[in-house]
């Protein structure tokens, strides 16, 4: 059972962060809302396409700090912070690293983060000479993920139809925001995008380069993984903001809830934030490739 959910929370957390990253990829099936044509609205996705792509690609370029903060919900919808850990993430040889900095608010110090460093030392070393298989197969496990992440972007367009809504400034920035509603034809070719069945979402895109700002997507009908032994439900919701780093907008924040059971008989409510900080390039190596959306 604890693989069950294990294995859920993984999905909905790939899900929820493609959501984030993903509504509209291919311009399909809009409609228009106040006195904006539906080619407007068109216009407005298409140019976001090339902004959204520029910037998920130019990710594994940057290193950056991580903080996380997990928390368990109540009944009453009270998140109890449980435990909080701070990281430095950069890319060795071809896939991410992270390195733990912190943990419950507090920096790690003296023997602890001796430990951390030296984990950190060895990590570099055993990939510097591992074997070709070795290092083809951990690689080949990153662009993978990010493969799936693709696929699942791709599916927002064929899994939503979108409107726009009006304008809006967030932090500054002068935002189209575009509503996304689940298409009643929609018919998930795997089970990983069937939650898409249940979702909708709101997303900001900033006028003048047309970035993601902040996007929400939340659970409104229940949706049943791996033969009914999973449930997720409403009050399942997630959200992305992000900020520019350079020429490209990159993650700032990233929070899930998630409400769900497991063979009907264990229900978990959970919220996890991610904070991102400190963005600079990394010092890719020669074993680097990065993954690309055309």
């Amino acid at each position: 059972m604890e693989r069950n959910r294990n294995e859920l929370l993984m999905l909905l957390r790939r899900t929820g962060v493609v959501l984030s990253l993903g509504f509209g990829l291919t311009p399909l099936a809009f409609s228009a809302g106040h006195d904006v044509s539906a080619l407007t609205v068109q216009e407005i996705v298409r140019r976001s396409v090339i902004a959204n792509s520029k910037d998920w690609n130019s990710q594994p370029q940057y290193a950056h700090r991580e903080f996380d903060l997990k928390s368990k919900v109540d009944s009453s919808g009270t998140a109890h912070p449980q435990q909080s850990k701070v990281y430095e993430v950069s890319m060795i040889e071809g896939s991410p690293y992270s390195r733990l900095v912190g943990l419950n608010n507090e920096p790690l110090r003296g023997a602890p983060a001796a430990q951390e460093e030296i984990k950190l030392q060895r990590e570099i070393e055993r990939r510097q000479h591992e074997s070709m298989d070795a290092r083809q197969a951990r690689v080949q496990k990153y662009k993978a993920s990010r493969a799936e992440e693709h696929m699942l972007m791709q599916q927002m367009a064929e899994a939503f139809n979108f409107k726009l809504v009006g304008e809006e400034n967030v932090e500054g920035a002068e935002c189209y925001v575009l509503d996304a509603s689940p298409r009643p034809d929609y018919q998930p070719p795997v089970e990983r995008a069937r939650v898409l069945t249940g979702m909708r979402g709101r997303l900001w895109i900033e006028k003048n380069e047309f970035h993601w700002v902040k996007v929400q997507a939340e659970v409104i009908s229940p949706v049943e993984f791996g033969l009914f032994i999973a449930q997720v439900k409403p009050g399942t919701k997630f959200e992305l903001q992000q900020a520019p780093v350079g020429n490209v907008w990159l993650p700032k924040c990233f929070t899930e809830s998630v409400n769900a059971s497991v063979l009907g008989l264990v229900g978990y409510r959970t919220k996890e934030e991610e904070h991102y900080s400190d963005y600079h390039l990394n010092q890719l190596s020669a074993g680097t490739h990065l993954m690309t959306v055309q």
